[in-house]
């Protein structure tokens, strides 16, 4: 517990110790519903991802603690370019109200203290309705809407944002006041560790 009396958050880079429980959480129903592929991932192609990813700098792979327990997914690919992509999910369920919000403050957070990038861009499936208003509360732009597939009988779009990091260092302060006290609280207290 950090001074407040509000729980840690800290973003370690994924290692092998957590790999069987990414795994898990991939592949439980709740997450998959609202990833491009939907598909249960086997261990050998999970494991095999596990590799690519260490050896590709374009992309970073971070598991959040909360409390000292692992509870959820942030992960960034294009590092290598000025504009890189983000993705996240909560693996656990019983987890400090907001917790999804610390995610999505910490990616800008994370992104904007590199002075290399100039937006920072996310994909999400329309009917994901959570990350979509989670996205206009930031106030992403959305920048475009392409055809998706289908799921369950139902056809989706994937719905493309960008956020302009100049724009974030002006609107943080502003945005932090639209979001509960105890997250404005935890904000400043939110730690990346390599």
């Amino acid at each position: 517990m950090i001074k407040t009396g509000l729980p840690s958050h800290e973003f370690k880079p994924l290692t092998e110790q957590e790999l069987k429980l990414v795994w898990q959480w991939r592949n439980s129903p709740r997450i998959q519903q609202n990833m491009h592929n939907n598909q249960m991932v086997k261990w050998q192609a999970h494991c095999n991802w596990f590799k690519g990813l260490q050896k590709d700098s374009s992309r970073q792979f971070y598991i959040l603690w909360q409390n000292q327990r692992p509870i959820g997914v942030l992960n960034f690919s294009g590092v290598d370019t000025a504009t890189p992509e983000w993705g996240c999910y909560l693996g656990e369920t019983n987890v400090w109200p907001g917790s999804g919000i610390v995610l999505e403050l910490a990616a800008l957070d994370y992104i904007a203290s590199h002075k290399q990038y100039t937006h920072l861009l996310a994909q999400v499936l329309s009917f994901n309705t959570a990350a979509n208003k989670m996205h206009k509360i930031f106030e992403y732009k959305q920048v475009s809407q392409q055809a998706g597939a289908e799921r369950d009988g139902q056809k989706f779009d994937i719905l493309f944002y960008r956020y302009e990091l100049k724009q974030w260092l002006v609107k943080r302060e502003t945005i932090l006041t639209k979001l509960p006290k105890n997250i404005r609280l935890l904000a400043a207290h939110i730690q990346f560790l390599q």
